[in-house]
């Protein structure tokens, strides 16, 4: 059994890309979360780490500090001592999926419009309308 969890967040630093066992990259990103309960509200921060698959669809991405991201995965609780031996507890989410929350960045919208016809292989054409002037039209 696990606990699965849908996190909307935004990043807190740039992605950490780094190479594990077998030299297979992985990522590390923290994600803060905020939650309205009444008038106050309260913000979790969660680690995520991402198998060489999720860090390769992150690295091409170009994610940056502060983008609003969608997280899914399994939620592990985690207890450990810091420097000075006081017990602490981390959230920690072992990423299966995420995706962009909102709009693209603009840069990266500006990235995709001008890549697309180089990658599409054909040309863009014009707008075509149709009229219901035209009794022709196929039904």
């Amino acid at each position: 059994m696990y606990a699965e969890l849908n996190l909307e967040g935004r990043l807190t630093a740039d992605p950490e890309f780094r190479v594990g066992k077998e030299d297979r990259e992985y990522v590390t990103l923290r994600l803060a979360v905020n939650q309205r309960l009444g008038p106050q509200e309260n913000t979790t921060f969660y680690n995520c780490t991402g198998s060489e698959y999720i860090a390769k669809r992150i690295k091409k991405a170009g994610l940056t500090k502060g983008q609003p991201l969608h997280v899914s995965g399994t939620l592990t609780g985690r207890e450990y001592e810091d420097r000075n031996g006081i017990k602490r507890f981390s959230l920690d989410v072992g990423i299966e999926n995420w995706h962009f929350v909102g709009s693209k960045p603009k840069d990266a919208a500006d990235n995709a419009a001008a890549e697309a016809p180089a990658n599409s292989g054909g040309s863009i054409s014009g707008e075509v309308s149709i009229s219901n002037d035209d009794d022709e039209l196929p039904l």
